[in-house]
């Protein structure tokens, strides 16, 4: 079983690959990445989690601060698309891994979407990550 939990600071586990940009904050090695868009316009963003503490830490994308600016230089708020009410602030285990995916409505194109990836794990700072479109690419 050791051999499955997950190693402090690799971003790497055979259950996932934690593709884009990555930062830790507390006990949470974090990798977030943008995927290309839907075809309704709505910007994807892929987050891929590791625990790197032997005890529970949280991960939080309900609170996620999240701005988009658009190719002509307008900035704005952006929410999760989530009618349901499904995401929520969970735990994850200790050594663990996890993923996932959020798609975030907006009614222009995004040259790029900035997170404060200090408030998935209830970091005491602020930590901004910027990610350019995939269009293009």
């Amino acid at each position: 079983i050791a051999g499955c939990a997950y190693q402090p600071g690799s971003f790497d586990s055979s259950l996932q690959r934690f593709k884009g940009q990555q930062m830790t904050i507390d006990c949470l090695d974090l990798a977030v990445e943008r995927r290309p868009d839907l075809p309704d316009g709505s910007a994807v963003v892929g987050f891929a989690f590791g625990n790197r503490c032997d005890h529970p830490t949280w991960v939080d994308l309900v609170g996620l601060p999240v701005v988009g600016r658009t190719t002509d230089g307008r900035q704005m708020e952006l929410t999760a698309y989530d009618p349901h009410h499904e995401i929520t602030t969970l735990r994850l285990d200790g050594r663990a891994v996890g993923r996932e995916a959020l798609a975030y409505p907006t009614d222009a194109p995004l040259a790029e979407v900035c997170i404060d990836a200090g408030t998935i794990a209830h970091g005491a700072t602020a930590h901004w990550m910027c990610l350019s479109s995939q269009e293009g690419q």
